[in-house]
């Protein structure tokens, strides 16, 4: 894999998200983003596009929409996406699987500790430790969200970095990124948090 310094001095590893998965693939990154449904998701990706990146470390991700949707009922779809895709909640080594919850997209309350905390505590029963992506605004804003496992915060200021806050794991720092498969979302994500990832290689 390849790392790099991000200011702040943590290593950290490159990675990309996109509505529908790039074909080809581009190369150059670590680690990529899987959508597994919600009630805001554009797409959910299909088994193909799945296959497409099985040979990268992958973080699941929902996208409900706070404030419509019945925590439980989200919590639960994400569960039996987790479960059919066979996303073990860890290994044999102790390391939790990290999932993460879009609250950004269709943001209707996204920004609801409450409504965060009941779906989340739902996995976290199951195993899963829970990390939540938005803005700066949704996830420190008025009504700051739990650290959980942590934050991926969307700051795009085209320049690879840790946005500087505690509890932050990655940063998505560029958006619409043309390549020969299609747009991508460019982030990166603390080499920490590397080993939470659902890898080929272990089938967690």
């Amino acid at each position: 894999m390849t790392s790099l310094w991000v200011p702040g001095y943590v290593e950290c590893e490159p990675g990309f998200d996109a509505e529908f998965c790039p074909d080809p693939v581009p190369s150059g990154y670590s680690w990529c983003m899987v959508y597994a449904g919600g009630s805001s998701a554009a797409h959910v990706w299909t088994a193909a596009e799945l296959a497409r990146v099985a040979h990268l470390p992958r973080l699941p991700v929902l996208v409900p929409t706070p404030g419509v949707d019945v925590p439980e009922t989200a919590a639960a779809e994400f569960l039996d996406w987790l479960q059919a895709e066979q996303v073990s909640p860890g290994n044999q080594f102790g390391v939790r699987q990290l999932v993460l919850w879009d609250l950004e997209t269709g943001k209707a309350g996204g920004d609801d500790p409450g409504w965060y905390k009941t779906a989340a505590n739902l996995l976290a029963a199951r195993g899963y430790d829970n990390a939540s992506y938005g803005s700066v605004d949704t996830l420190f804003g008025a009504q700051p969200l739990p650290i959980r496992s942590g934050f991926v915060v969307a700051d795009w200021t085209g320049t690879p970095h840790l946005y500087q806050a505690a509890g932050v794991l990655g940063t998505q720092y560029a958006t619409d990124v043309e390549t020969s498969g299609g747009a991508i979302d460019i982030s990166v994500l603390s080499s920490a948090a590397m080993g939470q990832l659902w890898r080929p290689e272990t089938g967690q």
